[in-house]
């Protein structure tokens, strides 16, 4: 009987998984959720340069298609200091230094650049029926901002786990590395799609 009863915190220790190699699976998820995204978005650039080039019927881009470039501006500025503050926020919290104001104000950044995408789907003038262009910036950004979602769901967990075990000195919550590097990538293509969107 006693040596049932030992048996089995030894057998759950066994099972539990130590937390370097829990880091290490999140990276490891990041990375391939990385690509996914990549992948999935270079999608929308082939379909840019694709109904671009051919412009059946000069139906590519018609006159007044033209997306407000204020509204982009602030999109993109907005999800690129959101990305750069959780970043800090990721090697403040590595180094013991305060890092909960720079996560917080990383979440309210983010969440406020789809607030404004969505002002800007309510002032656009098109519809995805107005041709190439107008399909493919619809596509584009409302795809982008539901994955902004997600991410931004990952961002208010990690401050989250943080604010929980703030007593806890030198705390870094798992996956943090992780999540700033998917963010960070996320508003890459953020910017990739401003650039080929407004700019082009």
């Amino acid at each position: 009987m006693a040596a049932e009863e030992t048996s089995q915190p030894a057998s759950a220790h066994t099972l539990a998984e130590p937390p370097e190699l829990q880091e290490r699976n999140l990276w490891v998820a990041a990375r391939l959720l990385a690509g996914a995204t990549i992948m999935f978005f270079l999608a929308f650039v082939f379909a840019y340069f694709y109904l671009r080039s051919f412009n059946n019927n000069d139906n590519w881009r018609p006159g007044g298609i033209d997306p407000p470039h204020g509204y982009g501006a602030v999109i993109v500025i907005l999800f690129l200091l959101s990305a750069g503050a959780f970043g800090y926020a990721s090697r403040a919290a590595r180094a013991a230094r305060p890092w909960f104001w720079a996560a917080g104000a990383s979440l309210v950044l983010g969440l406020a650049g789809v607030v404004v995408q969505a002002f800007e789907w309510a002032h656009l003038g098109f519809t995805p029926s107005d041709g190439g262009y107008a399909s493919v910036f619809e596509g584009w950004t409302i795809t982008f901002a539901i994955l902004v979602l997600p991410a931004m769901y990952w961002v208010e967990t990690t401050l989250a786990s943080g604010l929980r075990n703030r007593a806890t000195k030198g705390y870094v919550p798992h996956g943090m590395s992780a999540a700033s590097f998917y963010w960070s990538l996320l508003v890459a293509v953020g910017v990739v799609a401003w650039f080929v969107l407004y700019v082009l």
